[in-house]
Parts: structure tokens; sequence; C-alpha cells
């Protein structure tokens, strides 16, 4: 592995998409399943709202050890597949976000179902909405539990202070794939990860070394069928951090598209290992006939019916450059 060098970063400045307010994200908001819109009224309404409790004034003191056993086991026995602790870093935040008084930031990633992650339509809204919605139950609860022990805690949910790839890599939850996205040996690519930081004292897990940087610094799959070409082939400076990156702005069209397109994780050969390996058996053929983008975008096109839809799609590899 690659270690990821910590000194010379630089607070990213969140990049705020112009959401389904947007005239480029109409269909995707028009299209967006009932489920899917409970779900993120709950989340920003009600969730959100209350993601920081009040604070017990009559603190406990378990011991370190007991503390970091007591948060794991409740994350996972509420649903969590995997969960790992990092150390709090002001440095690993979002440029307008407030520094925390906390020393630790607890991670946990949840599977999606891999068949609705591969579907490239509404409907995978679902999919996506559910998890998140209960990601952010996970670390309410968390938080809930740790305040009643007298120690400040706050829900980090996927549009707060921290920035939820880079705290689950230095959680050990996995590497950053040459996709943007985090990579774990178990789950592959399809999950989704939640967090929650807190004042209570934790023993950190730190990074690991899974071999995945290594393998994706050799496998081209994710840069080959990414239709906007926004998986770079090569690490850059990103925030004082050299890193795999990926092109926002030519990703972002095909995110509007394709319901969240998803094509990149959906093509990652770690699905091949751990919990998703059946279920990406059939993708291996389709990756096989597609070849590459275009035939990818053809083949999606053709099973999902896109040209009856309520979109502009083309099988164009660069459509909107």
């Amino acid at each position: 592995m690659s270690r990821v060098d910590l000194d010379n970063a630089q607070r990213p400045i969140r990049h705020q998409r112009d959401g389904l307010r947007s005239p480029r994200a109409a269909h995707f908001r028009k299209n967006m399943p009932d489920a899917a819109r409970r779900h993120i009224y709950i989340r920003r309404n009600i969730l959100f709202e209350n993601r920081e409790p009040p604070v017990n004034p009559r603190k406990k003191d378990i011991g370190i050890e007991a503390a970091t056993r007591l948060v794991k086991d409740m994350a996972l026995e509420r649903g969590a597949r995997l969960v790992g602790i990092a150390k709090y870093d002001p440095r690993v935040a979002f440029a307008d976000a407030e520094p925390l008084d906390h020393t630790s930031v607890v991670v946990f990633a949840m599977p999606m179902q891999y068949d609705f992650m591969a579907d490239i339509g509404p409907k995978s809204q679902d999919e996506v909405h559910r998890v998140y919605y209960e990601l952010d139950e996970i670390g309410l609860r968390l938080a809930h539990h740790i305040a009643a022990m007298g120690y400040s805690a706050r829900l980090q949910h996927n549009y707060a202070e921290l920035p939820l790839v880079a705290y689950g890599y230095l959680a050990g939850l996995g590497e950053l794939g040459k996709h943007g996205s985090l990579i774990s040996p178990e789950l592959g690519s399809s999950f989704r990860l939640g967090a929650m930081s807190t004042s209570l004292p934790l023993i950190a897990d730190g990074p690991q070394d899974y071999n995945i940087d290594e393998f994706c610094t050799n496998c081209n799959v994710c840069t080959r069928f990414c239709p906007g070409d926004a998986v770079l082939p090569e690490k850059r400076d990103a925030n004082g951090i050299v890193r795999w990156h990926v092109d926002t702005a030519a990703c972002e069209p095909y995110f509007y598209k394709l319901y969240g397109c998803k094509i990149c994780l959906m093509v990652c050969p770690f699905n091949n290992q751990g919990l998703q390996r059946e279920h990406y058996a059939p993708v291996i053929k389709d990756i096989v006939a597609a070849k590459d983008a275009a035939g990818i975008l053809e083949l999606i096109q053709r099973r999902t019916q896109m040209e009856h839809a309520d979109v502009d799609f083309t099988i164009s590899i660069k459509d909107e450059g």
C-alpha cells in the first residue's frame, strides 16, 4: 500500500452539486421513487436536525478499551457490516467546517444489495437512500449512548463536516480505489459509509494494507468503462495529497443522466471477492461483451429503454465536453 502522506494536507473545499434543483437533474428529481423521497425527508428534517444530543453532566468513565469494544459492538448490532475508528484530524475536514472538539471518528460500512447497485435507473435510488438512512440511524443511536455517558458526540452524515471516504481509509475499512471510492476486501465497492465523531477516548485502528492500491495501479477497468472519461489513470496532487482522482465535472452529467450512474463501482473487479462475488459473476460477462464505455452505454440503453425516458441520452463518450 502507498500510505497516504498527510503532512501537506489542505482542507478540501466542499463540492456542492447544483443538485436536485438544477435543470440538468430534472429527470432525476422527477423519477425519484417514493421510498427514496421518504428516506431523504427523514434524514434531512429529523435525523440531521438532532445529530448532536445533549451531554449528560454526570460523566461515566469505563476505560478506553471497554469503550472501544462497546462502540464497535453497538454499531455491528445495529446493522453495520464493518466498523473502524480513526483519530480525528482537523486537516481532514471540509474547509467550511468549524474544528471539532473531538478526538475520534467512528466509521461504519453497510453493503448495498448488488443488483440494485448495478441497476442504472430510478429504482437504484431506493437502495442508495435506504442504506444512507440506516447508516444515519446507527450514527445517531451511537451518539445518544455516548452523550448519555457524558461525552459529546455528533452524527457525521454524508453532507456534514468530514469527508467519509478519507475517514473510512483512516479507520482501516479499506483503501481508496482508482474510481475515487473506498474499496473493501470484504465488501468490494458495493457499500456506503456512515460516521460519528466524539470526545469519548477510543483506540484508533488506523489505515490497513490490503494491497488494493497496488492492484488499482495495474487495473484500468473503471477507467475504461467510465462514460465521461472522469476516472483518471494516474494519481495526482489534490489538496496536498497525492492520490487517485476523479474529474467531478466530467462525471456529473452522467451522474444525473444515469440516476446516480455507479458504472465504475459496478465493474470494479474487487466485487469478485467476498460478499458480492456471486452477484458479480453475471457482470463479468457483460464487461467482456461490452468491451468499453460505449459498449456499456449501449447495453444500458437496450436493457433499460433509456431512449424512452425523459432524458437526452446518447451513446457518446463525451457528449457534454
